[in-house]
């Protein structure tokens, strides 16, 4: 498997998350969410070394997802502020319970409270693993497009007003991110296509 198009995956997954910036104030969540799909990039990358049932590899990234927010939310609980344990999981599930009430109580954009910023890094990090796995270690990009599409549905849901300058630009970049993806993968298959022709002419 290609690392280009594990890249494009990641990008197109950050591009997509843009459209949540009516949704929590201040980008605090931006550079989390960032860590977080780095994160699920390189454990996806080490994943495709060998071939491993699907189902292997979505549980390591699912496995790296909870790692990376345990660090996050809940080092000081952790066991040597990297493990998890059953005192920093139970913060990790206070704080998401905590983010869907506030979530409630305040009009977007939200304060970048910890508990609304895992809700956000959390929903990324989900979308970013779908990504991953549908574009990547599927090879089916054009249907990456959907849990992509899922980022963009949020500001819908909770009535944000933005500006219309503001809604081109992120519509701009995310189509940009998903154009992106279907270029490398387009690419990767014209390269292989290439080699195949080679060897059958040998």
């Amino acid at each position: 498997m290609s690392n280009r198009l594990t890249l494009a995956a990641a990008l197109a997954t950050l591009a997509a998350s843009l459209s949540l910036y009516p949704v929590v104030a201040h980008w605090h969540w931006f550079w989390v969410g960032f860590g977080a799909v780095t994160t699920i990039a390189v454990v996806g990358a080490l994943t495709r070394l060998r071939r491993l049932p699907v189902v292997v590899c979505a549980l390591a990234e699912l496995a790296a997802l909870l790692l990376f927010l345990n660090i996050q939310f809940a080092g000081a609980k952790s066991a040597g502020r990297v493990l998890p344990t059953w005192a920093s999981l139970h913060q990790l599930r206070a704080l998401a319970s905590l983010g869907l009430q506030e979530s409630n109580r305040f009009a977007p954009p939200a304060p970048p409270y910890p508990s609304i910023v895992i809700l956000a890094v959390t929903g990324i990090g989900v979308v970013a693993v779908a990504t991953d796995l549908i574009a990547v270690r599927l090879r089916r990009p054009a249907v990456a497009g959907l849990p992509l599409l899922v980022l963009f549905c949020v500001p819908l849901t909770v009535s944000v007003h933005q500006s219309a300058a503001g809604e081109m630009a992120v519509f701009c970049l995310g189509m940009a991110g998903y154009l992106t993806l279907l270029a490398v993968d387009g690419r990767e298959r014209l390269r292989l296509w290439g080699r195949l022709v080679t060897v059958w002419q040998h």
